[in-house]
């Protein structure tokens, strides 16, 4: 069960923002063929009728009635994505199991009929997955799924991977024990997310979804039933509602696709079918004729947030003219949020952050929704805004050179998507599937939806957009939600004056948007070339290695593993370690302010203008050590990239007004930010050890605020003035010879103005010791601990390997401790780096549990610990890991995204390189008296830090 994984769906499931719930037959005698019926509607003239499935997966229904697709795909190749859909959720309980369809899921990985308690985290972890990357699921309001990922290269594995599935189907055992075990669990999921965002959530929900069962049914359910629930009730959810009718089986991977259905066959065919079971009930939206308001604030929100919305009938894509329509939809979205983000950046807007978008609201409705993050005490103001984008479209429409950028940005994309057909992830194809049988939406390949744009793009003319903007606005089914930091109350509108700001808004005769013209060329003069002065191949890189006139060295490998993406990184060192003290502290957003003012001649808006229909982009980075660039581009961009690289090696442009406008957005999160429990606990742990650290600073609103525009300025153009002294890194689907001319044209004729540099090593004035933080603060009954061990040791490969060994031994031990014995957190987290740079290391323990049993936990951690020192772990652990390191290397091989790193480290010459293979070499190496000498010396009990935060003491009454 992936704790990220499952907090992002339970989150998105119960999340205020409005989202979209974000054939060959198969002849046999347990099997139907769906597809006919499909293939019989479609009309002999094109791109009219059902919307045809993709010929590359094959679309099945077993008798009891459990359907399936299966699809080979060799991206990544030896792995295949299984899932157990099953179509019900949190509406389907009644009110004495709230919370229990997430509570069955959680027992699925407690043991089962033919896998004991917790033998299936243990058999996946046992053949190189992960539990949480690879093993996992989530439950929303209609909706369970159960993810697995398996290896293909042994046929015993893949046989298991079905069974496990099939033994959540319908043999989840609910042992009395481990059910009250899972309680604690549960509880601390829940606890987890308690703060600002759920109170404010919880306040809200009843007021916009009034009248609903989703109101009322939130996945998480209530602490009552989770802690006391009876055991039949958990088990009568699980008996009424997991049965054939209401489930799927999806498969995507590097498997034969009869092979894949024969298993399916095999494992689900002998599940019995429901006969009578209960009739799954649909749970509408009800209509509301007045608008549903919500303005709340909270002294722990460090942000304002505005939400517009209209609620719409369900718009379900079925057939071609659903599907263009769809378009149409994307096509009014984009081009607004076009037009709020250029507004963004004004510097008198009122919003930071804003758009709109047209999307699916849980089974019933689709929503209109326009949103933004607000200035402090600006919630009018943005109102105004956004209602007045938006009737500016009502009344002006969209111009024609809006609409053809906006197309030929839809078009690239769909273009992209056909050309990487045959290099897709299958765990992109599954979500699509899944998406199928629980909403019934396309199950259409990217060749197919390529074909269809490029068919009904031409088609579509602005008076078909501009026509949206009248549909969409209506007088019923309005919902606007305010959310705020307490301190702000005063100025948030109430409910008669949101009305007021409607009505005017409407009203009010706005002017036409005006459409600058969209530059031809970054460039408007082709620089003088340099040259390649010496080329050189790496047999084991399989790569190739050039010098440019200019210095700068290049490393290019050719791949296949994508047919439209060339990655790119450069690397040069020096870093802020250069600066003084002073002038660091002013220069903090170098990277981020030359970003925020545009690139040549463009500012960021006409830069964004341009960019559309475009498939590049590049960023620059300075951190302590180095400086860097990064980016990535498609094959037909990649001049147009090699402009904007040269660009960023120029003296920035120079903008003040959007200087001033990316220090007006920033400012309002830092300056809250100190006002959460989790900021007052961070800075509480950054003055106990960095208190001598002239570098380390408190980060809110005033050091935001003193940034220096003149010296970021001068500091980027310092630290990007000598091209030649930089590594650069190429890796993707590469024509050398146009690369050859490229480098020479953009790159070689770079002019260097300054000598090599290296980085100098800071000193840390880190305070040592025993450490103890405590930190009251937080309304929640919700503890934070912390645990940080440090230490000082000559970096080396060996020692590296050995501390990444024991992190991940590590947190698999106190994941079994402190979640699967003692109940007492949801999750675990483990991290912590080893600098080769200056040579120290750390590692830090976190979780959140119930104040009561922080000391308790705190104790069972630190006994952990102590064990790893004082005995030879279970050999398990060890060998789990060395699998996983095998397994992860199979497939970050295959991807452009590792060499690109890997390629560039290659050619350092102040740092040694390690090839992967090493690397494995090293960790296979690794054994349980090495991993008990590294506890030893990376877990030091004598230089530590103990943190806790705990809930502020309620005063008495």
């Amino acid at each position: 069960m992936n704790i990220k994984s499952i907090k992002q769906s339970v989150s998105v499931a119960i999340s205020l923002s409005l989202f979209s719930l974000c054939f060959t037959a198969c002849q046999s005698n347990q099997t139907s063929n769906e597809n006919t019926a499909v293939q019989e509607t479609q009309s002999n003239k094109p791109f009219t009728g059902l919307l045809p499935a993709s010929p590359r997966l094959i679309k099945g229904k077993l008798d009891n009635g459990i359907k399936y697709i299966v699809q080979k795909n060799v991206k990544p190749a030896k792995r295949a994505e299984i899932r157990l859909v099953v179509n019900i959720g949190s509406l389907a309980e009644d009110e004495s199991q709230l919370g229990f369809a997430h509570f069955a899921e959680h027992m699925a990985f407690n043991g089962t009929q033919d896998f004991k308690k917790q033998e299936i985290v243990e058999y996946v972890e046992s053949i190189g997955m992960k539990f949480g990357a690879h093993l996992n699921a989530h439950t929303s309001f209609d909706e369970t799924v159960y993810k697995l990922q398996i290896p293909t290269d042994d046929q015993e594995i893949i046989e298991k991977g079905f069974h496990i599935l099939e033994n959540w189907a319908h043999k989840i055992s609910f042992e009395p024990e481990e059910i009250d075990k899972e309680r604690g669990v549960v509880v601390e999921e829940l606890r987890a997310r308690k703060g600002a965002g759920q109170r404010i959530f919880d306040k809200q929900l009843p007021v916009l979804y009034k009248g609903s069962r989703h109101a009322i049914r939130l996945p998480i359910g209530k602490q009552e039933i989770l802690e006391n629930g009876k055991h039949a009730d958990l088990v009568r959810f699980y008996k009424d509602w997991y049965r054939p009718d209401l489930m799927s089986v999806v498969v995507v991977g590097d498997i034969e696709t009869p092979h894949a259905i024969a298993l399916i066959e095999k494992y689900f065919s002998k599940i019995k079918s429901a006969g009578n079971g209960k009739a799954k009930q649909d749970y509408p939206l009800p209509d509301n004729t007045a608008p549903l308001i919500s303005v709340e604030t909270d002294p722990e929100l460090t942000r304002s947030t505005v939400n517009l919305t209209f609620k719409q009938p369900l718009f379900d894509v079925q057939n071609y003219q659903d599907l263009k329509q769809q378009i149409s939809h994307s096509l009014f979205t984009g081009m607004l949020n076009n037009r709020i983000r250029e507004a963004v950046l004004k510097p008198d807007s009122s919003l930071i952050a804003g758009g709109s978008s047209f999307s699916r609201l849980f089974s019933s409705n689709s929503t209109f929704n326009m949103g933004a993050l607000v200035k402090p005490n600006q919630s009018n103001k943005a109102i105004s805004f956004l209602l007045g984008e938006y009737n500016r479209v009502r009344q002006n429409g969209f111009t024609t050179t809006e609409l053809a950028r906006q197309k030929s940005s839809m078009l690239r994309s769909a273009e992209k998507g056909a050309k990487e057909i045959e290099k897709t992830q299958s765990n992109r194809l599954i979500s699509k599937y899944i998406g199928h049988f629980l909403r019934q939406t396309p199950i259409m390949d990217s060749e197919q939806y390529f074909a269809a744009y490029q068919y009904f793009l031409p088609q579509i003319t602005i008076d078909d957009i501009n026509q949206l903007s009248g549909k969409w606005w209506h007088e019923h089914n309005r919902l606007v939600s305010i959310s705020a930091p307490q301190k702000t109350r005063d100025s948030l509108p109430n409910d008669q004056q949101i009305l007021a700001l409607w009505e005017k808004s409407s009203e009010q005769k706005l002017q036409a948007y005006q459409d600058e013209k969209v530059a031809d060329s970054l460039m408007a003069v082709t620089p003088k070339a340099g040259a390649i002065v010496d080329k050189k191949f790496d047999e084991d890189l399989q790569a190739h290695i050039w010098i440019l006139s200019n210095g700068a060295k290049v490393i290019l490998k050719p791949t296949a593993f994508k047919e439209d993406e060339i990655l790119f990184s450069a690397s040069s060192e020096g870093g802020n370690s250069l600066l003084e003290t002073d002038k660091y502290l002013t220069t903090l957003i170098t990277t981020h302010i030359a970003s925020a003012m545009g690139i040549g001649e463009l500012d960021t808006i006409q830069l964004g203008k341009f960019m559309k229909g475009k498939r590049f982009g590049l960023s620059a980075q300075i951190g302590q050590y180095n400086q860097s660039l990064s980016g990535t581009s498609s094959v037909e961009d990649l001049p147009k990239f090699m402009q904007m690289l040269h660009l960023k090696f120029q003296k920035p442009r120079v903008d003040k007004p959007a200087f001033d406008t990316l220090i007006s957005r920033a400012t309002p999160y830092y300056k809250n930010r100190l006002d959460t429990p989790n900021g007052v606990f961070s800075e509480a742990i950054r003055v106990a050890q960095y208190s001598q650290n002239p570098r380390s600073v408190k980060m809110d609103d005033k050091i935001i605020q003193s940034q220096s525009f003149e010296q970021s300025l001068d500091f980027y153009q310092e630290r990007f003035a000598n091209p030649g002294s930089f590594n650069f890194a190429f890796v993707g689907n590469i024509d050398l010879a146009k690369m050859e001319e490229l480098l020479s044209t953009y790159v070689a004729s770079l002019a260097n103005s300054s000598s090599a540099e290296t980085w100098e090593k800071l000193p840390r004035l880190r305070t040592k010791g025993q450490l103890k933080v405590g930190v009251k603060k937080g309304m929640e009954p919700k503890a934070t601990v912390v645990l940080n061990y440090y230490g000082d040791k000559q970096w080396s490969f060996e020692q590296s390997a050995a501390f990444s060994s024991l992190k991940s031994v590590l947190s698999t031990v106190l994941r079994e401790r402190i979640r699967e014995e003692k109940s007492g957190v949801y999750g675990v987290r483990v991290g912590g780096g080893f600098s080769r740079y200056d040579n120290s290391h750390s590692m830090s323990i976190s979780f959140t549990c119930d104040p009561d049993r922080i000391d308790e936990l705190i104790t069972e951690t630190q006994l952990v610990v102590k064990e790893f020192k004082t005995h030879a772990q279970d050999t398990k652990y060890l060998e789990n890991y060395k699998k996983q390191r095998v397994k992860s290397n199979e497939t970050k091989i295959k991807q452009n995204g590792f060499w690109r790193g890997y390629l560039l480290a290659s050619l350092s010459e102040t740092q040694e390189f390690q090839t992967y293979q090493q690397g494995l070499v090293l960790v296979d190496a690794m054994t349980e008296e090495k991993l008990q000498t590294a506890a030893k010396e990376f877990l030091d009990e004598q230089d530590t830090l103990v943190a806790t935060l705990l809930p502020e003491e309620k005063a008495a009454d």
